[in-house]
């Protein structure tokens, strides 16, 4: 997924960048699909990255997620609690329907709980953030694509 930010500071090699939310949304071809899930508009969030373009304070930068940690992010978050989910049912299944559904449910639950642990430990990994792809403007002058 790519983002759009504009870069707030600059600490020790790294930019806080701003994304998402407010006026960004208005123009962004995804935004139906945010309101949907959530329910809300999406608010700004600051994402701390490496300054690899040698950015400064008030450029536009785009941001990405690499595709590979993307479709490891969802197979962790949707496949582990779906497998759990048919495990729980398969191993509390012989002792009858209700149990069976009570095995689906826990698997599930417990499905939903590694996930959420893995997603919060791997988040912590340098090679799970948003990397910067592309300078977009400088603070008043615009970049060549």
């Amino acid at each position: 997924m790519i983002h759009r930010g504009v870069v707030l500071e600059l600490d020790d090699g790294n930019a806080k960048i701003v994304v998402g939310g407010g006026e960004g949304c208005s123009s962004c071809a995804s935004k139906e699909s945010c309101v949907s899930i959530t329910g809300t508009s999406p608010e700004e969030k600051i994402i701390v990255t490496e300054n690899v373009l040698g950015v400064a304070v008030g450029d536009v930068v785009e941001l990405e997620l690499p595709v590979a940690i993307t479709m490891r992010i969802i197979a962790l978050t949707f496949l582990v609690p779906v497998a759990l989910l048919f495990v729980g049912y398969w191993i509390m299944m012989p002792a009858g329907v209700t149990q069976g559904a009570v095995g689906a449910i826990s698997g599930l639950l417990i499905g939903m709980g590694i996930a959420l642990g893995a997603n919060r430990t791997l988040g912590k990994r340098s090679d799970y953030r948003m990397r910067m792809t592309k300078l977009i403007a400088r603070c008043s002058e615009e970049v060549e694509k």
